[in-house]
């Protein structure tokens, strides 16, 4: 059957398409201002009132025309009938899709109408229409690499070699065709710093109080092998259908995928079965393995340690991309295109709506968890298109979305700066520098915070449990619940702007959801001055995460638990208790009320006591013992019973103080 005539068949059988439509007219003739005119196939309206257009196509040849005619008839019915997006729909219906799929896929991403593809099949000789929906593509959103790396170690060059012929071939094998290995070597002298810095921090957690000695040092040589050599690796992005398909090769691996795929969604599912395709057989060659992020990549390996990039070796789409430079490839590990919900660095043209579109999506990537600087970025940009259209805008965004380590990072590291979250929307317009807006971290009110918010933040989003914050840092300290955790400390996100025309500079602030001109403001001032009004809760932070984060180990024990090991029977038999108690500890000032234990302790290395919380017991004490210090357990009610490190006849007085 010809066109035309399944044409007006499928006019008089539109319920087969929808229920609800209505047939307005077939071959509605719609004038257009801008083109050629049209005349649409069949015009029907749905139960919602909306206008229908129904484009049709009977052969593979004729099928590649019906996105052109659409995009046409769309442009042609806002134009002549006053119509919005939302009140126009558009159902391509062809008998064969084989050269349609592809075109009606990206005409459905791209397009802001609502827009269905249907199958057709006609049944001779009564001549009855079946219809089949057709599901468009996922098609490919271009180069994203994958957030989620892996870090293989190798004890020579030559082990390194074996590793990076493993990576091509197990991904040959699995079908992982695009992706990239940077070839990387440890500074001198990195070897015996991780010993030393190990050896410090494990005699640290054990409660020493001296610098490790060379036995301790050799020990830890021996069980720490010597890896100078690297491949981090990173895959382009695929979907989960795909990893699953590699998965399924390994037969012992897909079991256990199956197992808890049912409990996953999101990038949860899509992180883990990556994590598990790359597991699969054939196994990768490699003398130690760690996990890897772009904040690894960037903070740790490059900048931290000094580690030298050798080579990178690009594979698949990544070598026969010739204008992609190896800076962009390592920016982009380092999660400057927005994909690794932290980082974004970009330079566009607000008159290039492609560059626009791909901007506004980089940033929901790189924001997955700040809706309230994604919208500002948002408006942002929209606003500086409307007064500088021809404008150059450099946009670069860190938002490390690291909750209460946020704090700590930004007061305790020596280049603190670069751990606080930030935007800036550069606009250069014929050259000259306009505006900026600037994202920063700013106090919710100018009300010092309660020093009791540490244990707060515990409580409410760690089950109480310091280990469960710090081992988040085995993944970088990536917190979801970012900006509530911040919220609760009294710290929002906002952004100012800046005006610059010659030499004068004009700021302003938003409130009520316009620009209000206020006094000349600095980057980093709003913080600035949340921490000197908040330096109680600050040092509390620094003390109580200090001496748990450092190079190469996290320790999330429990203060409490090692504490109960120094709970004496008979000394908590003999009922005293401390006379005049504390409120706060010492050393990080905590409010004692909430703590379990508190020690009337010998500092290290000094002969000073002073009254300590659990973790400042353990970390900066002495130790528990006749003549160095006493541990006391909170009873309720202000009263702390001596449990430990008491030494001597029961006498009458029932109670100790200083």
């Amino acid at each position: 059957m010809f066109e035309a005539p399944l044409r007006d068949l499928l006019a008089s059988q539109l319920e087969v398409l929808e229920d609800g439509l209505t047939l307005l007219k077939i071959e509605q003739f719609v004038p257009s201002t801008i083109g050629t005119r049209s005349f649409i196939d069949i015009l029907a309206r749905d139960k919602r009132g909306r206008w229908v257009l129904i484009e049709l196509k009977r052969s593979d040849a004729a099928s590649r025309e019906a996105i052109h005619e659409i995009y046409k008839y769309v442009e042609a019915v806002k134009g002549h009938l006053g119509a919005r997006d939302d009140e126009i729909r558009a159902i391509i219906v062809s008998t064969e899709w084989k050269e349609l799929l592809v075109p009606f896929s990206r005409f459905v991403q791209d397009t802001s109408i609502s827009a269905n593809g249907v199958k057709i099949i006609l049944a001779e000789p009564d001549n009855t229409i079946t219809a089949q929906a057709v599901e468009p593509l996922a098609l490919s959103s271009g180069r994203v690499l994958s957030p989620w790396h892996e870090i293989s170690l190798y004890r020579s060059e030559k082990r390194l070699q074996k590793g990076i012929a493993s990576y091509d071939a197990s991904c040959r094998t699995k079908g992982i065709n695009d992706y990239i290995m940077v070839e990387m070597q440890a500074p001198e002298g990195f070897y015996e710093a991780s010993v030393l810095a190990t050896a410090r921090s494990i005699n640290g957690i054990r409660g020493g109080a001296e610098e490790p000695t060379e036995e301790e040092i050799a020990d830890v040589a021996i069980k720490m092998k010597r890896m100078d050599h690297l491949i981090y690796f990173v895959p382009q992005l695929q979907s989960p259908e795909e990893y699953l398909e590699i998965i399924r090769n390994d037969q012992k691996v897909f079991r256990e995928v199956e197992e808890f795929m049912d409990d996953l969604e999101g990038e949860e599912l899509l992180s883990s079965l990556l994590e598990y395709a790359l597991f699969a057989k054939p196994k990768i060659d490699r003398d130690y393995f760690e996990i890897g992020y772009p904040a690894k990549f960037r903070t740790k390996l490059l900048d931290g340690e000094g580690w030298t990039i050798k080579a990178i070796h690009r594979r698949g789409a990544f070598e026969r991309n010739s204008v992609l430079t190896d800076e962009t490839i390592l920016g982009e590990i380092a999660g400057e295109a927005g994909t690794s919900g932290q980082r974004l660095k970009r330079s566009i043209i607000l008159s290039d709506r492609a560059e626009v579109t791909q901007l506004l999506k980089d940033v929901s990537e790189c924001l997955p968890n700040n809706p309230v600087w994604a919208g500002m970025i948002r408006d942002q940009l929209e606003e500086a298109r409307t007064e500088f259209p021809k404008a150059t805008v450099d946009v670069s965004i860190y938002s490390p979305s690291t909750g209460m380590l946020t704090l700590f990072f930004t007061v305790t590291q020596e280049t603190g700066a670069l751990y606080v979250p930030t935007y800036t929307l550069a606009i250069q317009n014929e050259g000259e520098l306009r505006r900026i807006y600037i994202g920063e971290l700013s106090s919710l009110d100018d009300n010092p915070i309660s020093a009791d918010a540490f244990t707060n933040v515990l409580s409410n989003y760690y089950e109480g449990d310091i280990g469960m914050l710090v081992m988040t840092m085995t993944w970088g300290g990536y917190e979801a619940r970012d900006i509530d955790i911040l919220e609760d400390l009294n710290l929002g996100y906002g952004s100012f702007r800046c005006d610059a025309q010659g030499d004068e500079r004009q700021f302003y602030r938003m409130k009520n959801r316009r620009w209000r001109q206020v006094p000349a403001l600095q980057p980093f001032g709003e913080l600035k001055s949340y921490l000197e009004r908040n330096e109680r809760l600050v040092r509390i932070i620094a003390h109580k995460l200090g001496p748990r984060i450092g190079p190469g180990i996290c320790d999330g024990s429990r203060a409490d638990r090692q504490l109960e090991d120094h709970v004496d029977p008979l000394t908590v038999k003999q009922g005293k208790y401390y006379i005049d108690p504390p409120n706060e500890c010492d050393i990080c000032s905590i409010p004692l009320s909430g703590e379990t234990f508190m020690s009337d302790t010998r500092l290290k290395e000094h002969d000073a006591a002073a009254n300590m919380c659990a973790d400042c017991t353990i970390y900066y004490g002495a130790g528990i013992g006749w003549g160095v210090g006493q541990l006391y357990r909170n009873e309720g009610d202000g009263k702390w019973l001596l449990v430990g490190g008491f030494f001597g006849a029961k006498d009458d007085d029932d109670s100790t103080g200083p």
